[in-house]
C-alpha cells in the first residue's frame, strides 16, 4: 500500500544525539522529539540572561536550566524505555507492508530545549529548580502517533496503558482528553463523535489510576476553542519530574505542529526555527486589535481540526490514501493563513 509522505515538523527534530542506549535504537519508530509543541497558556516571554546575578521578575537563570535539562535525561530515559516496553510491539516497522495489526505509526520522546524551560519559567514566575519541576509537567514528553484512529484500535492502546498502571510500571496522575463536542441532533442524539477513544476505555485507565494512587486523578473532557483533539496523560518520572504522554493521529498532527506556531503568533510567545517569510505571513493574527480576523481564523482552525480528524477516519478504514493537503481557507480571510500555504513554506 502506498504512504504518501507524512509532514512533520522540524520542531520534532531530535535536540540530543542518539545514544546507543536508547529504546530507539530497537525501535526505529522510537525517535525523539526536539522540543514542546503543546501550548495552553498565554503570555509574552523573554529568554534570561545568561548572568545569574541579574534581577528578574519570575523564572530561572541560563545556568540552573541546563542543570535541569541534564538532570531530565533518567527521566527521558525511564519514559523512552516503558513506552518501549508497553507498546513496542504495536508500532509498525519502517517501509513494512502487512502491518495493519499494528495502530501505532511511531512513537517520539523528548525533553524540552533550555530557552524553552527559561521562557516557561518566566512566564510562570517560577524561580527554583524545585518549582520549575512542580510547576512544568512537560519537560520530558512523548507523543504516540496512531496510524489507525478508529476508537478500537486507539482503545487497545488506552488498555495497555491501564495494564501498566495495573502492574506499577507507570504512574498516570492526570487524563485531559482533548476533542470537539459531538454532534447533537434536536433530541440530543449523538450524530458524529471525534474521540479518539472510547468512554470506556478512558474511565477503566481512570479508575486503575484510583486504585494505584489511592485517590481520585484528575480527569478532563475538554473542548478547546481552536479544535484541537488529543489524549494527554501526565504521568510521574524520575528526579522529580512529570511528564507528558500525547496520543493523537498523523494528520491532526501534521496540523497541529502548524497551528502551534499560529497560537505562539497570537499570544506574543517566542516563535523559534520559522522562516522569515512565515513569520510576515502570520503577522496579521499578531495584532490584538484585530478581533474579527483572530476569531474567524480561530473558526477556520477549528474546522481544520475536524477536517483532519476525518481525513485520519478515512484512511484508518483504507478509504482514501493519506493527503497532504489541508482545509482551504475561506476567500475572507487573507491566503497566507492557509495551512496548506504554511506547509509549502515551511517544510
Amino acid at each position: 500500500m502506498f504512504i504518501a509522505p507524512v509532514i512533520t515538523s522540524n520542531l520534532f527534530a531530535n535536540i540530543r544525539p542518539q545514544n546507543t542506549n536508547f529504546a530507539g535504537q530497537k525501535y526505529a519508530n522510537l525517535m525523539p522529539l526536539s522540543k514542546d509543541t503543546v501550548c495552553f497558556t498565554g503570555g509574552k516571554k523573554d529568554i534570561r540572561s545568561n548572568n545569574p546575578e541579574d534581577d528578574h521578575v519570575g523564572g530561572i537563570n541560563k545556568t540552573t536550566a541546563i542543570a535541569i535539562h541534564s538532570d531530565a535525561e533518567r527521566a527521558y530515559m525511564y519514559l523512552d524505555q516503558k513506552l518501549d516496553k508497553i507498546l513496542g510491539d504495536m508500532v509498525r516497522p519502517e517501509h513494512s507492508a502487512g502491518s495493519a495489526s499494528k495502530p501505532i505509526q511511531i512513537i517520539r520522546s523528548r525533553i524540552k530545549d533550555v530557552d524553552s524551560i527559561i521562557e516557561k519559567s518566566i512566564t510562570r514566575k517560577l524561580d527554583s529548580t524545585q518549582e520549575v519541576k512542580e510547576g512544568i509537567t512537560d519537560i520530558v514528553g512523548a507523543r504516540i502517533v496512531m496510524a489507525n484512529t478508529t476508537k478500537g484500535a486507539v482503545d487497545k492502546v488506552i488498555d495497555r496503558l491501564t495494564d501498566a498502571v495495573k502492574n506499577n510500571e507507570l504512574k498516570i496522575i492526570e487524563i485531559e482528553n482533548y476533542r470537539p463536542d459531538p454532534e447533537m441532533d434536536s433530541e440530543d442524539n449523538i450524530i458524529k463523535s471525534y474521540d479518539y477513544s472510547s468512554a470506556r476505555s478512558l474511565k477503566e485507565l481512570k479508575l486503575a489510576c484510583d486504585d494505584q494512587l489511592g485517590t481520585s486523578i484528575r480527569k478532563v473532557d475538554e473542548d478547546v476553542p481552536s479544535g484541537y483533539m488529543a489524549i494527554h496523560m501526565l504521568v510521574q518520572l524520575p528526579n522529580g519530574f512529570t511528564g507528558e504522554i500525547q496520543i493523537l493521529g498523523r494528520e491532526v498532527e501534521r496540523l497541529k505542529d502548524i497551528e502551534d506556531i499560529c497560537y505562539k503568533v497570537k499570544n506574543g510567545k517566542t516563535v523559534k526555527k520559522v522562516p522569515p517569510k512565515v513569520k510576515k505571513m502570520l503577522a496579521p493574527l499578531s495584532n490584538r486589535e484585530d478581533v474579527v480576523l483572530r476569531k474567524e481564523h480561530n473558526i477556520y482552525t477549528r474546522q481544520a481540526y475536524i477536517f483532519q480528524r476525518e481525513l485520519e477516519l478515512q484512511n484508518s478504514f483504507g478509504r482514501r490514501k493519506m493527503s497532504n493537503e489541508f482545509l482551504k481557507i475561506p476567500d475572507y480571510l487573507p491566503k497566507n493563513l492557509d495551512f496548506n500555504n504554511l506547509a509549502n513554506e515551511l517544510y
